[in-house]
């Protein structure tokens, strides 16, 4: 039976220009597929400034898209767009303003005396003459400078103000942070999977790839007046000094980069998630938490396994969470001879034994789509459950790389919406109320995840976002960047509460060219992450492995100074609030 396929997580590769990295563009649609209410409770506001002119004007709003959600962890109203809209005096009624500097030379594309031209000067001035926080990424930092300088905004410059000045940005070679003592990655593809685009990044070994090399470098000018939270350095080049990465400067912050760019479970990425609560002044105590999810449970899933497990959790006081496959579908009999087979979870050995579990308040529920596979066909692998995708047209090529064509049944709201209730009802007959639902292999459309949200509007998992929905070209309409998250998210575009998976699971028998994961590598991810104030480590796990490897994350990640909870419980903490 083949379980442990290719189970997607998706890295994101986004790039500024003119970088010459792989690109992906996300659009952004709040239309829900039905009408919800709206909240009246009045919150704080940020502001997401985002360069959007030029060649690569989508990556601007993508990498907002991006950042929007991760602010989702905050009880925050957010404004988001292009920084050639910004008003003056705008940032006033913000608790932060973040800029994404994605657009080189941004102002080369707009004439003097323009409106787009006039925005960025009066987002100058602004930031010159208040002292409401701004966090600056990337590029541009210099036409801050320029003009402030010439203007004398407040009667100073940039640097008596903030104590820093612009450098210039460096092209070649940074491809590590240095946060809270802890190495990071700076972009780096942690594994290079078959068709994977890195033919301008550098090979570090063990077919792992830099590949957001660049970084916008400061000079601090004033020590007294700034802060370094974060370096970046080389591991190529002995020669290339360690520089300041992320900076606060009086009221500015500085990142050298866009943290989004090919981030992984150990890229700086996790130190900007960390940081986000200084800048924006929201402050959560430091508590890690540790979740486990087993995965890919199904009527035909061994009982014994089941039962193992559970006993394990049990003596290791571990509450876990359970993916739940509704109806098992095998339409090739590929485990039964030939002979199409199917098989409810209710009335099912292991649907008791769950409902067992479950009111004992051992586990909660997860509604792993209706039947994790599409239909009669191959979607790529044999149509089981468990094996196939439900909500993303996949085909297998040649060279063992992977087209996700798109979504299924294109990307229809009503279709995903009937499968997902059908799921709740077989749940509702065992006696069990799922607390959330995970898309098959983290993949569904925009239109079928927003559908879903009304049955569950909380999610366990990655998701994709999508960046030309709209568009009536088929080549651009369902291109995807995904996204993984370090903490909880109350809500993101979609309107989700999002309970993380971050640290991945063990992969014993990875498709060919793809990466092994081991207990180690799980818990080496949990220790990364544990520089996250309010992390959230989260695993899976599927059954057939047995528990010796399951003994030895638990007491890894413990070890790291985690304490297992209840998702479902932390899922309704999170949207109370």
């Amino acid at each position: 039976m083949l379980r442990n396929l290719l189970f997607v997580a998706i890295a994101i590769f986004l790039v500024s220009s003119p970088g010459a990295m792989a690109k992906s563009h996300v659009s952004h649609d709040k239309k829900s597929w039905f009408k919800t209410k709206k909240s009246s409770k009045k919150k704080a506001k940020v502001i997401i400034l985002y360069d959007f002119v030029g060649p690569y004007a989508i990556t601007g709003k993508s990498n907002a898209i991006l950042l929007e959600n991760l602010l989702g962890h905050f009880n925050v109203k957010i404004v988001s767009k292009p920084a050639s809209d910004y008003v003056s005096g705008e940032m006033k009624s913000a608790i932060a303003t973040f800029y994404i500097g994605s657009t080189y030379s941004v102002l080369s594309y707009y004439n003097e005396g323009t409106k787009g031209s006039n925005a960025y000067q009066a987002f100058y001035k602004d930031i010159a003459t208040t002292n409401k926080p701004v966090i600056w990424m990337n590029y541009n930092l210099q036409f801050l400078e320029d003009a402030w300088n010439k203007n004398n905004w407040g009667n100073t410059n940039m640097a008596e103000k903030l104590g820093i000045k612009f450098q210039y940005t460096f092209p070649i070679k940074f491809n590590r942070v240095k946060y809270k003592n802890t190495e990071l990655y700076k972009g780096v593809v942690p594994f290079a999977t078959p068709g994977a685009a890195i033919s301008t990044c550098l090979n570090e070994g063990d077919n792992r790839y830099a590949c957001a090399l660049e970084l916008t470098r400061i000079d601090i000018v004033d020590a007294n007046k700034t802060q370094v939270y974060a370096t970046a350095y080389s591991t190529f080049d002995s020669s290339v000094p360690e520089t300041p990465y992320i900076t606060k400067a009086s009221n500015l912050w500085f990142v050298g980069d866009v943290p989004f760019s090919y981030m992984s479970e150990e890229d700086r990425y996790l130190a900007f998630s960390d940081l986000l609560h200084d800048m924006t002044g929201i402050m959560h105590k430091e508590k890690h938490v540790a979740l486990m999810r087993l995965e890919d449970v199904d009527a035909r899933t061994s009982l014994a396994d089941l039962n193992a497990i559970a006993e394990l959790t049990r003596e290791k006081n571990v509450f876990f969470s359970v993916a739940t496959i509704a109806q098992y579908e095998d339409p090739l009999g590929i485990e039964n001879n030939g002979i199409a087979t199917r098989e409810s979870l209710a009335g099912s050995q292991i649907g008791a034994r769950l409902k067992e579990l479950y009111d004992q308040k051992r586990i909660a529920v997860i509604a792993h789509g209706y039947t994790h596979q599409a239909g009669n066909f191959q979607n790529p692998y044999n149509g089981l459950s468990g094996d196939d995708f439900e909500f993303m047209r996949v085909v297998q090529n040649a060279d063992d790389s992977y087209s996700y064509l798109y979504p299924t049944w294109n990307d229809s709201g009503l279709y995903a919406y009937i499968r997902l209730r059908a799921a709740k009802n077989i749940f509702k007959n065992i006696g069990i109320k799922p607390f959330a639902w995970e898309a098959p292999h983290y993949m569904a459309g925009p239109n079928q995840y927003r559908a879903i949200k009304e049955l569950f509007p909380v999610q366990y998992a990655r998701l994709l976002y999508y960046p030309s929905e709209k568009s009536i070209d088929i080549t651009k309409k369902y291109n995807f960047i995904g996204q993984f998250f370090p903490f909880v998210i109350r809500k993101d575009i979609y309107g989700y509460t999002i309970i993380p998976e971050n640290i991945h699971n063990i992969e014993d028998a990875p498709n060919a060219g793809y990466r092994g994961l081991t207990s180690d590598d799980i818990v080496r991810f949990a220790k990364k992450l544990s520089i996250v104030r309010d992390g959230v480590a989260s695993f899976y796990y599927h059954p057939y492995l047995g528990t010796a490897e399951l003994i030895k994350v638990i007491d890894g990640i413990r070890a790291e100074g985690y304490t297992f909870e209840n998702a479902a419980v932390l899922a309704k903490k999170y949207r109370k609030k």
